[in-house]
C-alpha cells in the first residue's frame, strides 16, 4: 500500500520542496521508500527522482507538473518497481496506492499482444500497460483495490480512478491557477495556500451520520473521487473534469435457474483469499471472533502449511469483548493468536486519530481499529479481514428491524401504527431510542430506514450561522435518498444496496484504510472482492436471511467446523463500550469539555442543545453515547486539524 500525490500549476513555477512537504505527510502510509517526478506538460520532458535527500537535484524548465509517491513494499520489492514509474516512450507515468491481485493473469493478457515489462512482477507496470493498452477500459478487468493517476503527456490529461467499493482514498481539488490529487487531504492542507472553509451541509451530514460521503468534504472546494468511478481532468489550461461511474452492484436475478449457491460462493471467496495471501512480506489476519473473520480464518487455514497469525481486541468488560470467541476460532484453526485489552485510558490515542483521519469521523470502532492494527503491525505487514460480510449476507440487526418495521406499517391503517410502533419499541436496541422513529410511522420505508442510520437532531446542534447556510434537506440527506431511489424493488436487497453505496465506502471502509496505514499496515478485504460481491448480490434471499435468521449461508459452512453456540449466538459488533465508560468518570469529563462556552465547539455548536444533550446522557435518560462521541471527535478535530492550519 502507498500513499500518492500529485500538483499542476497553472500560472506560476512550482514550489519544489512545498510537493516534496506535500508528498511526504504521506509517509505513514509508505514508509519504505518515496519517488518523485517533476514534468513539462507542454514539452513533455521529465525528470525522476528516487532520493529526497536530493531536493537540487536537475529539473525541467517551466516545470508544472509534479507527482509523489510514498512506498509500502509488499510486493515485487525490487528498485525496478519504484513510482512514479513511466512506460518505455515516457508519455505515461503513473502513481499507484493499492493492489491488483490479477496482476499476472493481466500480464500474460497483454504479453501475449506484444506488451513487453522491465519488471518481474510488478503490479504497477502491468496496471499502467494495461492502461496503455486499454485505455478506461482496464478498469473492468482489475481485481483489487486501488485508487491511481495516469499522467498522459500525449493527450495531455490526468486520469484519477478509485477501486469498485472504495477501499482506498483519493481526494483533489481543481482552482482556477491548477490542481492537486492526494491520498489523504492532509497532503492539501499542507499548502498554506488551500483555504480552510468549513463546509456546512459536511457538518449537518457528519452530525447527522457520523461521517461524510464523497463527493463532499469537510472543506468546500475539496472533493473526494466517489467509489466505482474515473475522472479525466484536461491539463490545457480549463482544468475540465470529466466524472464517470464505471460499475455498480447487479441487482438481483429472481428468476436465476437453481443451482449449488453454496459450493459456488466458496470457492469464490476461496479464490479471493488465495490472491490476497499473494505477498513478500509477513502475512496475518484480524479475529474478531464473530462469523466473517473466521470464515476468512478458516479460508486461509486451507490454503497454507504453517499456522495463521491471527490478531484480536477485547475490552474489561465482558458484554462488550468478543475474545474468548476469536481464541475458541484460533484453536479450532490452528493460528498463531495474539490478542490485547483496550481500557478507557485509550481515550489517550483520540489526538493522534484524528490527525491520521483528516475530516471527523464519528465511528468509535475506529480506535480499536487502530490498537488492532498496531498490534499486527509488529509482526507483520499485511492482514486479511472480514469486513463486507454483514453487508452481503444481510447480517445486521437493523436489517432485520427494518423488515419488521416494513411489514407492519405496509399491512396496518396509518392510524394504527404509533401505537404498534410504540409496543415494540420496547425490544429495539437501546442506541435506537430517540431517533424519531414512531412519529414516522406515516412515512415511507426509505424514511424509516434512514431514520435507522441517522440522527436528525444531529444537525441541530449546529449554531443558527451554520444552519441558515443549509438550503434543505436535500443538502443533508440527498446522498442517502438517492441510493434508496436507485436500489431493487426488493426490500432487502435494497437495505444492502443503500448500504452498499452509504455506511461501507463512507464509514466502513474509512475506518479501516486510515487506522491500518497509519501504522504501515496493509488490509485487504477478501469478502469484499468484486467477483464475490457480485456472486452474493445474486443470492437467493434465503441464503441470507430467512425469518429471524440471517448470514444463512456462512452459519452452514462455518457450523461443521464451530457447532451451533458458536454460529447461533446473538450478534455484538465491533463497537467500544461507550455507555459503560461514559456512565463513570470519564463521561463527566468528558461532558465538561463539551459544554465549556470558551471551548472549540462554541462557535460551531448551539451551546444549550449541546448541554442539554450532555444532561440527558448523565441522568440515563438516553442512550446518546454515540451522539456524545461524535461531539467530542468534532471538538478534538477542530483542535487538532482545523486550527492546525
Amino acid at each position: 500500500m502507498c500513499g500518492i500525490f500529485g500538483k499542476f500549476s497553472l500560472n506560476k513555477p512550482l514550489d519544489h520542496e512545498l510537493c516534496l512537504q506535500q508528498t511526504d505527510t504521506l509517509a505513514h502510509r509508505g514508509p519504505d521508500g518515496a519517488g518523485y517526478l517533476w514534468a513539462n506538460s507542454r514539452s513533455g520532458d521529465c525528470r525522476v527522482s528516487f532520493d529526497r535527500a536530493e531536493p537540487d537535484a536537475p529539473r525541467p524548465d517551466g516545470c508544472d507538473l509534479f507527482l509523489g509517491h510514498r512506498r509500502l513494499a509488499v510486493l515485487d520489492l525490487s528498485p525496478q518497481a519504484a513510482q512514479p514509474m513511466s512506460d518505455p516512450s515516457g508519455l505515461y507515468w503513473i502513481v499507484f496506492n493499492g493492489e491488483i491481485y490479477n496482476f499476472a493473469e493481466l500480464r500474460r493478457e497483454l504479453e501475449s499482444q506484444g506488451v513487453r515489462f522491465r519488471t518481474s512482477h510488478s503490479d504497477t507496470e502491468v496496471l499502467l500497460m494495461a492502461y496503455w493498452r486499454w485505455g478506461e477500459g482496464c478498469l473492468a478487468r482489475l481485481r483489487g483495490m486501488f485508487a491511481f493517476a495516469v499522467l498522459d503527456l500525449r493527450q495531455k490529461q490526468l486520469f484519477l480512478a478509485r477501486d469498485r467499493l472504495g477501499k482506498k482514498p483519493l481526494y483533489y481539488r481543481v482552482a482556477p491557477d491548477g490542481l492537486v490529487f492526494a491520498s489523504e487531504l492532509k497532503a492539501l492542507l499542507a499548502d498554506p495556500g488551500v483555504p480552510r472553509n468549513l463546509n456546512p451541509a459536511a457538518l449537518a451530514q457528519y452530525l447527522a451520520y457520523g461521517y461524510i460521503p464523497a463527493p463532499g468534504t469537510i472543506y468546500q472546494n475539496i472533493a473526494k473521487l466517489p467509489p466505482a468511478h474515473f475522472a479525466r481532468i484536461s491539463l490545457n489550461g480549463h482544468q475540465q473534469v470529466t466524472l464517470k461511474r464505471y460499475w455498480d452492484l447487479p441487482a438481483p436475478d429472481p428468476a436465476a435457474p437453481a443451482r449449488d449457491w453454496a459450493e459456488e460462493f466458496q470457492a469464490e471467496l476461496a479464490e479471493a483469499v488465495r490472491l490476497r495471501m499473494i505477498s513478500d512480506v509477513p502475512l496475518g489476519a484480524f479475529a474478531s471472533g464473530g462469523l466473517d473473520s473466521t470464515l476468512i480464518i478458516r479460508q486461509m487455514r486451507w490454503l497454507t502449511m504453517g499456522p495463521v497469525r491471527t490478531f484480536a481486541i477485547g475490552f474489561p468488560e465482558a458484554e462488550a469483548s468478543e475474545l474468548p470467541w476469536a481464541r475458541r476460532a484460533a484453536r479450532r484453526y490452528e493460528a498463531e493468536h495474539f490478542e490485547e485489552i483496550v481500557h478507557p485510558d485509550a481515550m489517550t490515542l483520540l489526538p493522534r486519530l484524528v490527525r491520521h483521519f483528516d475530516e471527523p469521523f464519528g465511528d468509535s470502532s475506529a480506535l480499536p481499529t487502530l490498537v488492532v492494527s498496531e498490534m499486527a503491525r509488529r509482526r507483520v505487514t499485511v492482514a486479511l479481514s472480514g469486513d463486507g460480510g454483514d453487508e452481503l449476507l444481510a447480517g445486521y440487526t437493523r436489517y432485520r428491524y427494518a423488515q419488521w418495521l416494513h411489514h407492519l406499517c405496509s399491512s396496518l391503517p396509518r392510524t394504527l401504527r404509533p401505537l404498534a410502533l410504540k409496543t415494540l419499541a420496547r425490544f429495539w436496541p437501546r442506541s435506537w431510542r430517540g431517533k424519531g422513529i414512531i412519529s414516522r410511522a406515516g412515512q415511507s420505508p426509505h424514511h424509516l430506514y434512514r431514520a435507522l442510520m441517522a440522527r436528525d437532531s444531529g444537525p441541530a446542534l449546529l449554531n443558527p450561522d451554520f444552519l441558515g447556510e443549509l438550503t434543505g434537506n436535500g443538502q443533508v440527506h440527498g446522498f442517502f435518498d438517492r441510493a434508496w431511489e436507485d436500489g431493487p424493488q426488493d426490500f432487502m436487497s435494497r437495505l444492502q444496496y443503500v448500504d452498499f453505496h452509504t455506511y461501507l465506502p463512507e464509514d466502513i471502509l474509512v475506518k479501516t484504510d486510515r487506522a491500518s496505514m497509519a501504522v504501515g499496515l496493509e488490509l485487504r478485504c477478501p469478502l469484499l472482492d468484486h467477483r464475490v460481491v457480485e456472486l452474493a448480490a445474486r443470492l437467493p434471499q434465503h441464503l441470507k436471511s430467512k425469518g429471524s435468521e440471517q448470514k444463512v449461508l456462512i452459519k452452514q459452512l462455518l457450523l461443521p467446523d464451530l457447532g451451533p453456540e458458536f454460529v447461533h449466538r446473538r450478534k455484538n459488533g465491533f463497537q467500544m463500550p461507550l455507555r459503560q465508560w461514559f456512565a463513570g468518570d470519564l463521561g463527566q469529563v468528558v461532558t465538561e469539555r463539551l459544554v465549556n462556552n470558551s471551548g472549540p465547539l462554541a462557535d460551531l455548536c448551539n451551546t444549550a442543545a449541546v448541554s442539554a444533550l450532555a444532561d440527558r446522557l448523565v441522568k440515563g435518560q438516553q442512550d446518546l453515547s454515540e451522539d456524545l462521541w461524535r461531539l467530542l471527535v468534532l471538538s478534538e478535530w477542530l483542535t487538532q486539524v482545523h486550527a492546525g492550519g
